[in-house]
């Protein structure tokens, strides 16, 4: 955070050598404590743009910096901002040191008053009470590092007294003190984000880190069908945190690790969610193998990021977790939107909050996974799962067809005007449903098929991205592994066999992201099907007015084809009555005779044809039809189709063909 202002400036302000949860244990007894340190960090800006939560995360990213150390982060000219600063400042070098306060009564006593003297100062500008903003102001770190030693009048030590603004050096009078350098997150406890009762707290009051480099997150639990505690939910709870915090930051620009430590150290992220994979890769380590242990690597990679793969397409269908995800995928379930985007899993952090065993999903999982695609579809509106189509449906459910074919054009000469006006109803009624059925089939031609499959097209090219992602840093991995093994291999015939095993592994994993886009791209054309057929059939269903779309056409049939047909039928039989009543003119009183009778007969006639169209034909495109419609006209191959996918697949036919020569 550029704009907070981070003080370096010890306090102990609720000192306690051992945090809730590690007293009075077998455990503690005989355990030897590191000095605590206090540092208060204050966030300087107006009161309504403090943001305790942005700062937090920067500490647990980036541990306590430097002045100097967070210049260098932002890209200043260091010589440029100390041409800024007093002297003093700068011939003290107070620019390269962190600040702290430890735990004696005068330390104690320091912290308290300057996190109380900037809520007083700033109660006095914003008139609220001093308690209300020290609350929202301030995030206190304890230190607690086995390096660090007090200078003293005799041995020098880490840390150098602190007499306020002077030259660094000697005892502390008034408990504050300067180390030089940075301070790893691993040493540092920050209140509102670290637990006093997370496993490896021990290790971290005896001054050693914590395991894993961070408070947040404890080492994985056993496998197993035990029930997560309580400290790994909530080290889950926060890598979830953090992944929907990154993904809303980078959109799709974030990248998938396979450790806690690289993903601790890059602000970009997530941890991939193919947790047998990952395990894989992390037990290697850092060890370099053997070439025959290479291979037995390689074969466990391979087969386990099948399986992960596996699991995690399993996951975006589970019926389950479609059912728990309901509220975010509003009517898009009810017109066959039966699967989510991966990147909802990794949005998440599914990688660590979940526990897959045989298909039975925890309910942290399922409260995650809808939480995190709520982020995803404001982050990134292509990774949410799909709600288009629900709007589609109602589109076309109110849409007016203002656009209703006449009669048939080519229709047959009357040379029996009454004989087709007996028949107009039935002729009426056919031609409706053909009109109809010829609408829907332009609808989904026109407008549906398209629309959908740009709105699929951009979720599974998420999908496809993911993959690639995951893919990579899995190959990343695998290339590190394989370079350390390399490096010790025992001959260059070892070397050879190591880097053939890498280059196999790597098609291996690439035909696997192949086969599962195969199997994604033949989900959403399938679902294309039911999302279309759906929308559809809600053309038969009422709207908010009241009525459906197919009452809507009805209407337009009736004005723009049904009237005109019979007042041209009825043109025509009194066309052929005066013809046979052999008058050269009639009266008109006779005139107005027939003229009443046949409105009268064109009125019944056209509440019969209301009748029968109400009551008949009440049909719309069926899921055959659609599909039928969809593979003559989009295949779903063809509108997927991955332009960089082909091109692999057509240099490896190249290379294929060159070789058969």
């Amino acid at each position: 955070m550029a704009s907070a202002v981070v003080l370096a400036v010890i306090g102990e302000g609720t000192a306690g050598a051992v945090p809730p949860g590690d007293t009075g244990g077998a455990a503690a007894v005989g355990q030897t404590y590191a000095d605590e340190y206090t540092h208060i960090v204050i966030d300087k800006r107006p009161r309504d743009q403090v943001d305790l939560r942005r700062l937090r995360e920067s500490l647990h990213r980036n541990g306590l910096q430097t002045t100097k150390s967070r210049w260098l982060a932002e890209g200043k000219d260091v010589a440029a901002e100390l041409r800024n600063l007093p002297p003093g400042y700068v011939d003290n070098a107070h620019h390269e040191h962190v600040f702290m306060w430890d735990s004696s009564k005068k330390g104690i006593e320091g912290a308290n008053a300057l996190e109380d003297r900037e809520a007083f100062y700033r109660s006095k500008a914003g008139g609220a009470p001093a308690g209300d903003v020290a609350d929202r102001h301030a995030v206190r770190v304890k230190i607690r590092w086995d390096a660090l030693k007090k200078d003293g009048r005799l041995l020098g030590g880490t840390l150098k007294g602190d007499a306020g603004g002077g030259p660094l050096g000697g005892p502390s009078s008034n408990g504050a003190w300067a180390y030089k350098g940075d301070i790893p997150r691993k040493y540092l406890f920050i209140e509102g984000i670290d637990d006093p009762a997370a496993p490896g707290v021990s290790q971290w009051l005896a001054g050693k880190g914590w395991p894993g480099g961070s408070g947040v997150c404890a080492p994985a639990a056993p496998s197993g069908r035990a029930k997560r505690s309580a400290p790994a939910a909530s080290c889950s709870a926060d890598i979830a945190r953090t992944h929907r915090e990154r993904l809303r930051a980078h959109g799709d620009d974030v990248e998938y690790v396979t450790s806690l430590a690289e993903f601790e150290k890059n602000p970009k992220a997530l941890l991939s969610p193919l947790r047998e994979t990952g395990k894989v890769l992390n037990d290697a380590g850092n060890a370099g193998l053997s070439a025959g242990d290479f291979e037995t690597f390689s074969a466990r990679v391979g087969e386990a990021f099948e399986r992960d793969l596996r699991a995690a397409h399993e996951l975006t269908t589970d019926t389950g977790l479609l059912a728990r995800v309901g509220a975010e995928a509003g009517r898009a379930a009810e017109l066959g939107a039966k699967a989510l985007p991966f990147v909802g899993i990794a949005a998440t952090g599914y990688a660590v909050a979940e526990d897959v065993k045989s298909g039975d999903y925890a309910n942290l999982a399922f409260d995650s996974v809808a939480e995190g695609l709520q982020v995803a579809m404001t982050a990134q509106p292509e990774f949410a799962p799909l709600l288009e189509p629900a709007l589609l449906a109602e589109q076309l459910a109110q849409l007016v067809y203002n656009e209703v074919a006449g009669w048939i054009a080519g229709q047959k000469r009357l040379d029996h005007d009454r004989g087709q006006w007996d028949k107009a109803v039935g002729d009426l009624v056919a031609h409706r449903d053909e009109q109809w059925r010829h609408r829907l089939e332009g609808q989904a031609l026109e407008k549906l098929f398209p629309q959908l499959d740009e709105k699929f097209k951009r979720v599974l090219a998420a999908d496809v991205v993911t993959l690639k992602k995951w893919a990579a840093a899995k190959k990343a991995a695998v290339a590190r592994i394989a370079e350390r093994s390399r490096a010790r291999a025992a001959s260059a015939e070892d070397e050879r066999r190591i880097d053939a095993h890498e280059s196999a592994l790597r098609k291996r994993i690439d035909t696997k992201v192949w086969e599962q886009q195969d199997a994604r791209t033949a989900l959403y054309g399938e679902q294309i099907v039911t999302v279309a057929a759906g929308a559809f059939a809600r053309v038969l269903k009422p709207g908010k007015d009241g009525r459906s779309g197919f009452d809507t056409f009805n209407d337009r049939f009736v004005e723009k084809s049904a009237k005109p047909y019979l007042d041209k039928l009825i043109g025509r039989i009194s066309e052929d009555e005066f013809r046979a009543s052999g008058a050269r003119v009639w009266g008109q009183a006779e005139l107005t005779r027939r003229q009443a009778r046949w409105r009268k007969m064109t009125e019944d006639k056209l509440a019969e044809v209301r009748a029968a169209l109400s009551a008949r034909g009440r049909t719309t495109l069926s899921e055959d039809d659609v599909r039928a419609m969809q593979k003559r006209y989009f295949p779903v191959e063809e509108a997927f189709r991955d332009p960089e996918r082909d091109r692999d697949r057509i240099f490896s036919e190249l290379v294929r063909d060159q070789r058969g020569r």
